[in-house]
């Protein structure tokens, strides 16, 4: 269970630095009042991406910081 929270937390960063990174570059695409096909299908597949990279990253960061914890406690 502490795993399903560890991923929303990740998810929830993830979708944080996505907004952070859209609004940067949909202002550097910005163009005439548009931003060009190209760069905006790229915007909008940055929050799902992101997201699911956010949820891996923590339960990654996660796993290895309790495996660390564990191997400390053996040793001792």
């Amino acid at each position: 269970m502490r795993k399903v929270g560890i991923g929303a937390l990740g998810v929830i960063g993830g979708v944080l630095l996505a907004l952070i990174v859209q609004d940067l570059l949909a202002t550097a695409f910005f163009s005439n009042g548009t931003i060009p096909p190209g760069p905006g299908i790229v915007l909008g597949f940055l929050m799902p991406v992101f997201a699911v990279l956010g949820a891996v990253v923590a339960v990654l960061i996660h796993h290895r910081s309790t495996r660390r914890t564990s191997e400390r406690a053996t040793d001792e």
